[in-house]
C-alpha cells in the first residue's frame, strides 16, 4: 500500500481526478483536489495495491502535476 496526496499549491482545479476517480479524489471548499477514503483521511489516502496503477494514471495525467505518493 502507498499513500497519495495532492499538493494544493499546484492544483489547477480542473476536477479531472475527481471526475475520473471519485473513490480517492474529491474537490474541497476552495475547488482544489484532495485525496480521501470515504470522506476521511483527507490528503492522506492509503491506496490498496490493486488500485495503485489507477491512481498512478491520474498522477501521470494531472495537468498541474500535483498528485504525489507520500514517502
Amino acid at each position: 500500500m502507498k499513500k497519495a496526496y495532492v499538493d494544493k499549491d499546484n492544483c489547477t482545479s480542473c476536477n479531472q481526478c475527481a471526475d475520473n476517480f471519485p473513490k480517492y479524489f474529491m474537490m474541497d471548499e476552495d475547488d482544489l483536489s484532495q485525496t480521501h477514503i470515504e470522506g476521511e483521511s483527507i490528503n492522506d489516502a492509503i491506496i490498496p495495491e490493486d488500485e495503485i496503477k489507477k491512481v498512478q494514471k491520474e498522477m501521470d495525467e494531472c495537468p498541474g502535476e500535483c498528485i504525489h505518493w507520500k514517502r
